[in-house]
């Protein structure tokens, strides 16, 4: 193995999907909201409405929550020291209008990571999931976020991720979470030398038209005796049939084909499968695991949409510090560079043709 790289890793995070499906306790990971818990959330929301501030200003002492944030709290040392992610349930995003859903977020979320990451190069905050359909831009035009096509295992440049369920579709979309540490045993058991193929600098992202072309940068890096870190996405390694790979730039050998092939199976085999229903808050951490959506297909009653946000904690930045090269080269610590932006809050998707299709966005990868 490279230097620096462990021989196994034992940790709360490197779990199995299965690992969750003990009849006595199958729902060990989520937290349901009980009346009180709705309650208290309704006041608090209804207490910052009437500060009359921008969505920027939530935080924890503008959004008291004196029962359910010690919850919180306490479930926020999951997301670092434990198994990594969490499902809040019991919200009705219907009894809300758009503004207090987002408030209700945001205010939840603070109490998990109170630094928000700004998710694109408008300055857009929250990030609308759902398929925007035909009108709003060809099939092979909208961007994933925007279809409802499958998306394989990656992760984003971002500590935590928050989805936020406001509709769920008629069949499908159900969002996978796989542990990195669990995919980097299996591997090293199999086949270690692609340990040191997924861990060398050669592998070429590309930028889809941006200068430069393209940036090369390894997609594994070590983090101790516990941690590993996968930082990738598909679309610039390999493109798809919206953003093909841009002419010129290098492509991958078979074996890093293969490599990145082996990551993505082994995710499937341990994968974590959850159909979020309306009011779901999920959360996990991107240091810690891969996720991938299954595609869907919405109905006339039934539309998949979900909020995304980006978020950071000073356990996070602490527990899990961002490798010299991905601070270096991607947007990551850009992205939670938010003093003097500007900061806009959709509290509706995004429709714009233009937006939707543009290759250069694709998690923050760029």
């Amino acid at each position: 193995l490279p230097a620096g790289f462990p021989k196994s890793i034992v940790s709360p995070t490197a779990w199995s999907g299965t690992d969750f499906e003990n009849p006595q306790n199958p729902e060990a990971f989520i937290l349901v909201l009980n009346e009180g818990d709705v309650e208290e959330l309704k006041q608090a929301c209804s207490h910052f409405e009437g500060l009359n501030l921008p969505f920027e200003a939530v935080s924890k002492g503008l959004f008291p929550l004196p029962t359910l944030g010690s919850k919180l709290k306490t479930l926020a040392k999951t997301l670092v020291d434990g198994v990594g992610f969490l499902l809040i349930r019991g919200l009705d995003p219907k009894q809300l209008s758009n503004e207090a859903n987002i408030v209700m977020y945001l205010g939840v979320s603070s109490y998990l990571g109170e630094k928000r990451g700004i998710q694109d190069e408008l300055g857009n905050m929250l990030l609308h999931l759902t398929d925007l359909g035909s009108k709003a831009g060809p099939d092979n035009e909208r961007q994933a976020p925007y279809s409802s096509v499958p998306q394989p295992f990656h992760t984003d440049a971002s500590d935590i991720l928050g989805l936020y369920c406001l509709g769920e579709a008629e069949i499908g979309g159900e969002c996978q979470l796989a542990s990195t540490a669990t995919i980097y045993n299996e591997i090293v058991k199999t086949r270690p030398d692609l340990i040191n193929l997924l861990s060398s600098s050669s592998w070429v992202f590309d930028r889809f038209g941006q200068s430069p072309a393209y940036m090369v940068r390894p997609i594994l890096y070590p983090m101790g005796e516990d941690k590993v870190l996968a930082s990738f996405s598909r679309r610039p390694l390999v493109g798809n049939a919206t953003s093909p790979r841009s002419a010129g730039i290098p492509e991958l050998s078979a074996a890093q084909v293969e490599a990145l092939n082996a990551v993505q199976f082994a995710a499937e085999r341990h994968a974590l499968s959850m159909k979020l229903k309306q009011g779901d808050m999920l959360f996990w951490n991107n240091m810690a695991m891969l996720h991938a959506r299954k595609g869907w297909t919405d109905s006339a009653d039934r539309r998949r949409h979900l909020v995304r946000l980006w978020l950071r904690n000073d356990d996070t930045e602490k527990l899990w510090p961002i490798p010299a090269e991905l601070e270096a080269g991607t947007a990551w610590n850009k992205a939670f560079d938010t003093a003097g932006k500007t900061q806009r809050w959709p509290v509706e998707p995004i429709r714009e043709r233009a937006y939707i299709a543009n290759q250069q966005r694709s998690s923050g990868h760029d």
